[in-house]
């Protein structure tokens, strides 16, 4: 798999994988133009996002529905060294879910490909080199 990085100007920057375009920035209060969500704002929405795909897998094996279901998500950063120190994930449905699914569900999402990268963390090498793409 491969994703290309572009700074644009400012605090943008573009992410580009398969088809798909997502520009990051900062909040105006930060310098930035607020044209896009922050890089901490697009991990929690990945891990929200992650967990209401492996949500829907366990909703369509057990014919619970899926609309209006709304996944909430909110963090707290800390420092030394600066990151997401908690995140609250709240799943609401339309409806009443029996109290099993609802295990079930939990079960479910917190074994999402994000969530185990953050349980797992991959290993991250860096290097630095003359650029090779235009």
């Amino acid at each position: 798999m491969k994703m290309a990085i572009s700074y644009l100007e400012g605090w943008r920057f573009s992410s580009k994988c398969r088809n798909h375009e997502i520009i990051s920035d900062q909040p105006t209060e930060e310098d930035g133009q607020d044209t896009g969500m922050t890089p901490v704002e697009m991990f929690i929405s990945s891990i929200g996002c992650c967990m209401g795909v492996y949500a829907k897998m366990f909703c369509d094996r057990h014919k619970i529905p899926m609309e209006g279901m709304n996944i909430v998500l909110e963090w707290n950063m800390v420092k030394n060294p600066s990151r997401v120190g908690e995140l609250q994930v709240k799943i609401l449905f339309k409806n009443n879910i029996d109290p099993e699914l609802k295990q079930g569900i939990v079960r479910m999402v917190k074994h999402c490909t994000v969530h185990n990268a953050i349980n797992n963390p991959p290993v991250i090498n860096v290097s630095i080199s003359v650029s090779e793409l235009d």
